[in-house]
């Protein structure tokens, strides 16, 4: 924290008199008795016991930090309403958080984090495969409930990501090859929008919004609850092979090869550390045996597996698997960061890049190749959806790393910067809104491609003082 927002954060904590929630700081003199006495769930201030949990994310670090006036822990849709309102009367920034996974820590600011994270409901109309979910749901507890019926969510492949916010984003998971999008599934959407009212968004209440809410959705509102479309499949194969190190080429090599010509029903990451746990493909295949077995042959083809760890199980089972970059149970880093990039295909010169720098990685790195894209996610025309990047063979790159001590603050930070130079592409950076680390000299027609001159249309219709810009925002393009 640098001595200007350290000493700010002292003047609102100082400022904060017991029991009656009325900030009276020097930058703000916001008086928050009148948004806590009208909340059904629990208003969190700076002093507050829970405060230091309660404004934190999970990509928090030196450079994502924030230290929020407030943070409304939603204890129903109408809190989201208050908080909206009340954010607006006094000018304060509004963030928004389900899961809180964003890699830029949207899901946290210096003025009123609107946590949803308590709107736990889940309602499966198991004839319709119909799911209503509110917005504190995750990605794993979804999938538990619908398995309980037999169904499926189309979401992402960490469990506990927020639902909501991993559709409103597009989403991309285990079953984009046979069902598309997680954004493709959505039905309609329940928001608080920037005059702090409540509407009910589908494809016949406002096709333009819905249009919208399907790749860029955060831009609009704080979405309370969502219904989805559910799947049916049956047991699913999923689990690990892990490679030596030193096979690191041979690996990459192959799995663009077997992933450049794979089935709808199978997809797979390839993570990369140094450690103990080497390289591992996790893969989840929906298909016949016998294609299985053709696909696992192909991998034991690449390199001698060190370790080999799957099964025939529910779906279920392998959505609730941690992900590859928080696989343990002990304490959490005191930082965490993230770098990601798009693109177009494997290359040679990103196989390269991996391959050098997994040789000088420290243990905590995990590389990873994400997101393949193929089957019926490429088949929808970007314009179908603001969720534009369906380019068949594209792939998401990812460096995860965590650290401890402050005082390697600089040089991981550089580290992270050195791997994102080498591998951005030379011109038309495309960035994936779920994923976005960074920002382009292009801005948000990077996020968004032929989509960007509709939305912000949209963006200025609903939204005309970009009151929700904690996001992958849209705005004008840069000259």
């Amino acid at each position: 924290m640098n001595t200007a927002t350290r000493r700010q954060f002292i003047r609102r904590s100082a400022a904060l008199t017991a029991g009656l929630g009325v900030l009276k700081a020097a930058d703000t003199n916001v008086d928050l008795t009148r948004l806590r006495a009208g909340l059904k769930g629990q208003l969190i201030v700076p002093g507050d016991e829970a405060y230091e949990s309660a404004k934190r994310v999970f990509y928090w670090n030196p450079r994502t930090e924030r230290h929020p006036i407030a943070v409304v822990r939603c204890g129903a849709e109408e809190d989201a309403v208050r908080a909206v309102a009340f954010a607006r009367e006094h000018g304060l920034e509004i963030a928004v958080r389900s899961g809180g996974h964003s890699h830029l820590a949207w899901g946290s600011s210096d003025g009123i984090v609107i946590d949803l994270s308590p709107l736990k409901e889940i309602t499966i109309d198991p004839e319709r495969r119909l799911v209503r979910a509110q917005a504190g749901v995750l990605g794993g507890e979804l999938a538990r409930a619908a398995g309980e019926h037999g169904l499926v969510p189309v979401l992402g492949q960490c469990p506990g990501v927020g639902a909501t916010g991993v559709i409103l984003g597009g989403g991309l998971g285990w079953l984009s090859g046979l069902f598309g999008a997680c954004c493709d599934n959505l039905v309609s959407a329940r928001l608080v929008n920037a005059e702090a009212k409540t509407v009910e968004v589908n494809g016949e209440t406002d096709p333009d919004l819905f249009w919208a809410l399907r790749g860029a959705g955060a831009n609009f509102g704080v979405t309370t609850s969502f219904e989805a479309q559910l799947q049916t499949i049956g047991p699913v194969l999923g689990g690990d092979l892990h490679f030596a190190v030193r096979d690191a080429r041979a690996v990459l090599r192959g799995f663009r090869e077997i992933l450049h010509d794979a089935p709808d029903g199978f997809q797979a990451t390839l993570n990369l550390t140094n450690g103990e746990r080497g390289l591992f493909v996790s893969f989840c295949h929906s298909g016949p045996e016998t294609e299985a077995e053709h696909l696992l042959k192909q991998f034991r083809s690449l390199a001698p597996t060190t370790k080999e760890s799957f099964s025939r199980q529910t779906y279920a089972t392998l959505a609730e698997r941690a992900a590859a970059t928080n696989p343990g149970s002990g304490p959490a880093p005191a930082f965490r960061a993230i770098q990601t990039v798009y693109r177009e295909r494997i290359s040679d010169d990103v196989i390269e890049v991996y391959v050098d720098q997994l040789a000088r990685a420290t243990p905590d790195v995990v590389f990873g190749l994400s997101h393949y894209m193929h089957g019926q996610v490429c088949r929808i025309a970007p314009e179908a959806t603001a969720f534009p990047h369906r380019q068949a063979h594209s792939i998401h790159l990812r460096a995860a790393y965590n650290w401890t001590d402050p005082k390697n603050n600089e040089k991981r930070f550089a580290w992270g910067e050195e791997w994102l130079r080498q591998l951005r592409p030379a011109s038309n950076d495309r960035l994936y809104a779920n994923y976005q680390t960074y920002e382009t000299s292009a801005g948000s027609p990077s996020l968004f491609g032929v989509n960007h001159d509709r939305l912000l249309a949209l963006k200025a219709k609903h939204d005309p003082e970009n009151v929700f810009h904690r996001n992958a925002n849209i705005a004008p393009a840069r000259v």
